[in-house]
């Protein structure tokens, strides 16, 4: 007997298959994961497997996997590229298939396979993941180690080893969730986003474990299927197959799913598969793949060793000594930070001092792990202090903060800033490395006047860190800086998202990179990460303070030190500064009498009873997400918690919640609306459908007048609800931005409703000067055009003029006239006329704005500060794609104004005359006036993909030079907790910079995720 074996070699595991003549599996080997020594693996691995059988039997060794071509090479066996070689065994041993799901370690793919009349296959389309490896195998096992505190809690020892358990363990958990929640799955960082945010406001981890399999399942339809339908049968192969969540959450789209025997080894059985039919054979001598056959150490490129010199690095951080209480006890203020990852306690007395402090895993359970601080410090020092106040930062600082009853709840960003400047009032530059996030803050006269946050990835967080201290094997306190500072000479890493880095690191350590160097490496990529995706080209100046827990590693500290040539502050009792400034900020309240003790024991809060109970929101009548809440008793107290919109967040401290703008502004259109319906036809007329999205929301009184005054009943789609945004991700045929997939949504929500769909290409709008030519993005344009491919809609149903909405009203008539249905189309006159009547309704409700925003903006005092709120009004004005930041500036007591409401007409665009895009004029005119006005701030809001925003927001900061301007950048994620707080932190800025207008270097640029 002759045997063919294949070997997959991929960016996690080893798979090894041996095929006897007939094409049979006689022998499989279990899926094996390689941790970045892909080499020994496979060369344990096929030494095994090869042992089994007569060299003499042996007819080939082949070779397939993003890792197995180096290896082929070196052994001089075949080697088939894995997407045939995956499609030639699923074809062999699922005879018929037409459909192939492969869902790798970190690659995704879709294979759509015909036959001829002889029953040979043809490879009829497919389409793999990009460079995000968002939804693939590494991705899952990112999340279940990230969420490993949580399922076992704090005595768990997270270890390579151990992953399988942890993942069998996860997957079990999630099949007993009671509804999946919502997770975004698009990006690594909107997933942890949506993630740490449902944990931290208490939703149950089966429910988040069966969400990000629903969300991953859903991305891949959404970007793969690109609109295609899957013939049957269709089955799902590779390591993640055999997650029984993740195959159920792709039955929801195609129930005949099936997940084949061998799943895991598809691509070895296929290698071994490809080389029988072709007749090879071959031999291997494993010796080949011993790890010392590396490249030479020249190969790699180089950074300077890791060396401290001019950063004084205390080794001592313990927390102080237990205070003497000869006195009595000594009156306290307890500060909490409650991170992403960690969760942290600050004790100070009247004059600062440090009383004690903590510093543990989150775990993802904010409460039981505040509670169980809490019963730690009173063991410490029980009967040596009185707590007067208690303050709570971080993200998860509303829902500690309502369970402490805490006197302040403060954003992250401004404490780190106050208990920085407490440590050292001359610092001028802050960097904050967190969890899951980091943070770059500048300080003038020890106030904080500039802030940024990272935005799309969370390269260079201490998650990414940790994350990949764990695939080295490599405990991240202590060992981590003491092999890098070993390291006589770094390899210069490439700048690269946690899944990618895991790549470039088993790659280097394949061409025999030492495991030392390898490590100082890592420190340099994450803070050239920091420096060029967090800070850019933002002032750094000469008193740097870095904080967090990296901080606390040497070699992260001796990199920043490298890098920027000049020594960094590392203060002790850092990896709390967050805790203790917002100590000091209660402290400070106190002393100032604004704030009297509550009655409040340590002891009762850390016993205190908390259960709840779930049901559904049901405040906005209008609103159709159906969310979840929870329901919470803190002993006699009631707490609500949950929803996307945020409602139930906004908790802030004696502040005085300002008007709605946006809603006003929202009033104010529904109003004028429904009078553009006025005198609408009978209800034996045709109906028209017009999706509320993209410049509907801007537009729709003109549209809906217009139909009207042409003989149709007028339907507009309801406002964006999650069932829409579900609709229009899953229906796309191309990857775009948001708010097309929403109108996707919107299109399809319609299509049962309405005879007719609305869908006018729309070029451009009028211009406040003729130089500007008013267009509208592309994908703007375009849209009738994805949406009636994507959804396939008659083009019969469709009315669907092309439009220059600024070359006036014939121009208008005469496209219209033409799109009209033949048997519906009315003489070219009653179409001109219907053209100025809607043109006047469209006028009657922008002058209706403008008249109330000079009315508006007259009344605010010099002396109060304003957000001028500019984007595009299908961004701002709908409350799923902005999250509602109207409401939630409201409840901050934020006066911000939507830029409807500013006549822009008369402002010169200096600099910017031959404008191209419309809204990107008034964008800018909006900075223009915003910067002109000394108590004017401006806020904008935009959304991830988009082009013209890519330019956009530089020459909105150009214009805004040294005033503090907000860039919120949004996307699928629907958690609202980050924007809270770069509104909150904003909101301090512009205080401070109230108070000393002179300020300089305070552009405010952010991104929420």
């Amino acid at each position: 007997m002759r045997y063919d074996i294949g070997v997959d070699v991929g960016a996690v595991s080893v798979n090894c298959a041996v095929l006897d003549a007939d094409g049979q599996v006689v022998h499989e080997t279990p899926y094996t994961r390689h941790f970045g020594r892909a080499s020994d693996e496979t060369r344990q691995v096929l030494a095994s497997v090869l042992s089994r059988f007569e060299a003499s039997s042996v007819r080939s060794v082949s070779f397939t996997g993003s890792r197995g071509e180096r290896l082929a090479e070196t052994l001089g066996a075949p080697f088939e590229v894995e997407t045939i070689a995956q499609t030639t065994a699923v074809a062999h041993l699922v005879p018929g298939v037409r459909s192939i799901i492969a869902m790798g370690g970190q690659d995704a793919a879709l294979f759509q396979i015909a036959y001829d009349a002889a029953g040979n296959w043809s490879m009829e389309s497919f389409a793999m993941n990009g460079p995000c490896a968002s939804g693939t195998g590494s991705f899952i096992d990112q999340q279940a180690e990230r969420l490993a505190l949580a399922m076992y809690g704090g005595a768990f020892d997270m270890d390579q080893e151990k992953l399988d358990r942890v993942l069998a363990d996860f997957v079990a958990l999630g099949l007993t969730s009671t509804y999946p929640a919502h997770v975004a799955c698009r990006c690594t960082v909107f997933t942890k986003s949506d993630m740490i945010h449902l944990q931290n406001k208490g939703e149950t981890l089966p429910n988040i474990i069966a969400g990000l399999h629903h969300g991953t399942a859903a991305n891949f339809v959404s970007t793969m299927l690109a609109g295609r339908a899957l013939a049957e049968p269709v089955v799902l192969i590779g390591g993640p197959a055999g997650n029984e969540l993740l195959a159920a959450a792709f039955r929801r789209y195609f129930p005949s799913l099936a997940v084949p025997p061998r799943h895991a080894s598809m691509g070895a059985i296929g290698a071994a598969l490809c080389s029988r039919l072709a007749g090879r054979k071959n031999a291997v001598d494993t010796v080949l793949l011993q790890t010392s056959r590396g490249v030479a150490d020249e190969a790699f490129k180089r950074a300077p060793r890791l060396v401290l010199t001019r950063t004084v690095f205390d080794p001592d951080n313990s927390p102080p000594p237990p205070p003497e209480a000869a006195n009595g006890p000594i009156p306290a203020w307890l500060g909490v930070d409650i991170g992403s990852t960690s969760t942290k306690y600050a004790l100070v007395d009247a004059s600062g001092r440090l009383l004690h402090k903590k510093y543990v895993p989150t775990r993802g359970k904010p409460i039981e792990v505040v509670r169980e601080l809490l019963s730690d410090l009173t063991t410490a020092l029980g009967g040596r202090f009185t707590l007067m106040g208690v303050a709570t930062t971080g993200s998860g600082r509303n829902v500690a903060g309502d369970f402490l009853d805490a006197d302040l709840i403060i954003d992250e960003i401004t404490a780190h800033a106050r208990g920085a400047v407490a440590i050292d009032p001359e610092i001028d530059t802050i960097f904050e490395i967190g969890g899951q996030d980091s943070k770059y803050i500048a300080i003038d006269n020890s106030r904080p006047t500039d802030f940024v946050m990272n935005k799309i990835c969370a390269a260079g967080t201490g998650s990414f860190l940790h994350e990949l201290a764990n695939k080295l094997k490599i405990n991240i306190v202590g060992e981590f800086q003491d092999v890098a500072l070993a390291a006589t000479n770094p390899v210069a890493l490439a700048e690269r998202c946690t899944v990618f880095m895991e790549s470039d690191l088993a790659a280097h350590a394949q061409k025999g990179a030492k495991r030392a160097d390898l490590i100082a490496g890592l420190c340099y990529a994450i803070v050239h990460n920091y420096l060029r995706r967090v800070v850019e080209n933002r002032r750094i100046g000469q008193r740097i303070m870095f904080l967090g827990g990296p901080s606390l590693n040497k070699g992260i500290v001796a990199a920043f030190e490298k890098i920027l040539d000049r020594p960094i502050l590392v203060p002790r009792h850092r990896e709390v500064m967050g805790a203790y400034g917002v100590a000091l900020f209660v402290r400070d309240a106190f002393l100032r009498g604004e704030k009297q003790p509550k009655k409040r024991h340590i002891e009762d809060l850390a016993a205190m009873k908390v259960d709840f109970k779930e049901t559904i929101c049901r405040a906005d009548k209008t609103c159709g997400n159906e969310c979840k809440l929870k329901i919470y008793h803190f002993g006699g107290r009631k707490s609500v918690w949950g929803g996307d919109c945020g409602r139930y967040e906004a908790r802030i401290s004696d502040v005085t919640a300002e008007t709605d703008f946006f809603k006003l502004r929202d009033d104010m259109f529904r109003r004028h609306l429904d009078a553009a319906q006025n005198g609408a036809p009978g209800p034996d007329a045709p109906l028209a459908g017009v999706p509320m999205a993209l410049h509907s929301l801007e537009w729709a009184v003109f549209w809906t007048r217009l139909l009207a005054e042409c003989g149709f009943r007028v339907i507009q789609s309801p406002r964006t609800n999650r069932e829409t945004v579900t609709a229009g991700v899953e229906s796309m045929t191309a990857e775009t931005c948001f708010p097309i997939k929403v109108f996707h949504g919107h299109v399809k929500g319609l299509l049962g409703q309405a005879d007719f769909l609305f869908l006018p290409t729309v070029v451009n709008i009028p211009s406040a000067r003729e130089t500007e030519k008013g267009l509208f993005c592309p994908m703007v344009q375009s849209a009738k055009y994805l949406v009636k491919t994507a959804l396939g809609i008659p083009g019969e149903r469709i009315i669907g003029p092309t439009l220059h909405l600024a070359h006036g009203p014939r121009a208008l008539a005469a496209a219209l006239h033409r799109s009209l249905p033949p048997g519906l189309r009315p003489t070219e006159a009653t179409v001109l006329r219907a053209v100025r009547e809607a043109l006047a309704a469209q006028k009657a409700f922008s002058m209706d704005l403008m008249d109330r925003g000079r009315e508006i903006l007259g009344l605010v005092p010099e002396t109060e500060p304003v957000w001028i709120v500019s984007g595009r009004p299908y961004n701002l004005h709908d409350e799923r794609l902005s999250l509602g930041l109207g409401r939630l500036a409201a409840r901050l007591g934020v006066k911000a104004i939507p830029t409807d409401f500013l006549s822009l007409s008369d402002t010169e665009l200096t600099g910017f005359q031959g404008m191209y895009w419309g809204l990107g004029g008034r964008i800018l005119r909006a900075a223009t006036q915003t910067v002109e006005t000394p108590n004017r701030f401006g806020v904008h809001l935009g959304n991830f993909s988009c082009g013209p925003d890519s330019f956009l927001e530089h020459f909105y900061g150009h214009i805004m030079g040294d005033k503090p301007f907000l860039l919120l950048e949004l996307d699928e994620h629907s958690a609202a907790a980050g924007m809270i707080t770069r509104m909150e932190a904003f909101a301090n800025v512009v205080r401070e910079n109230m108070r000393s207008p002179g300020l300089a270097g305070v552009a405010v640029t952010e991104a929420v995720s």
